[in-house]
C-alpha cells in the first residue's frame, strides 16, 4: 500500500468488527510522529477533553478501551470519543462511538437549522 499509494508512512491497519443492532463505530488511525510536536496519547486526550468541555452532545471517554459498547449511544445525538494506542510504536487511534440514526445526518441537520435561526444549537435533539 505504501508503494502503490505513494504514502509517506506506512499505513495503520486498524481493523474494525462489529455486531450492532444500531450504532457505529469510526476510526481515525495518527502516526504520532507526524503530528506537530509529536504528541502523547494523554496530551492528545486532553486537547479532546479540553476542547468538548461542557458539551451535552460530546464526551470523552478514559480508560481500556479492550471493549466498546457501540450501542452505548442509540436513540441519542451524543457522541464518545477516545484514544487509544501505543506511545512507545507512536501510533494513536481516535475512536468515535455514535448512533448513525441520530447523530448522523439527521441529528446534523436539526443541530445546523438551530445555528442559522439562532436558537439553542442542541434544541430538539435527544440527550
Amino acid at each position: 500500500m505504501t508503494q502503490h499509494a505513494e504514502l509517506k508512512h506506512a499505513p495503520i491497519f486498524a481493523p474494525a468488527v462489529a455486531n450492532t443492532y444500531r450504532g457505529m463505530v469510526v476510526e481515525v488511525p495518527l502516526h504520532l510522529h507526524a503530528l506537530p510536536g509529536r504528541p502523547t496519547l494523554a496530551v492528545i486526550e486532553d486537547v479532546l477533553r479540553a476542547a468538548f468541555d461542557g458539551s451535552k452532545l460530546v464526551s470523552v471517554a478514559t480508560g481500556d478501551i479492550g471493549s466498546v459498547d457501540i450501542e452505548e449511544n442509540a436513540g441519542t445525538d451524543r457522541l464518545t470519543l477516545r484514544v487509544c494506542g501505543n506511545d512507545a510504536a507512536g501510533h494513536a487511534r481516535l475512536v468515535a462511538t455514535l448512533d448513525n440514526l441520530g447523530k448522523g445526518a439527521g441529528g446534523a441537520a436539526v443541530q445546523n437549522l438551530n445555528i442559522m435561526a439562532g436558537v439553542d444549537p442542541v434544541a430538539g435533539l435527544v440527550f
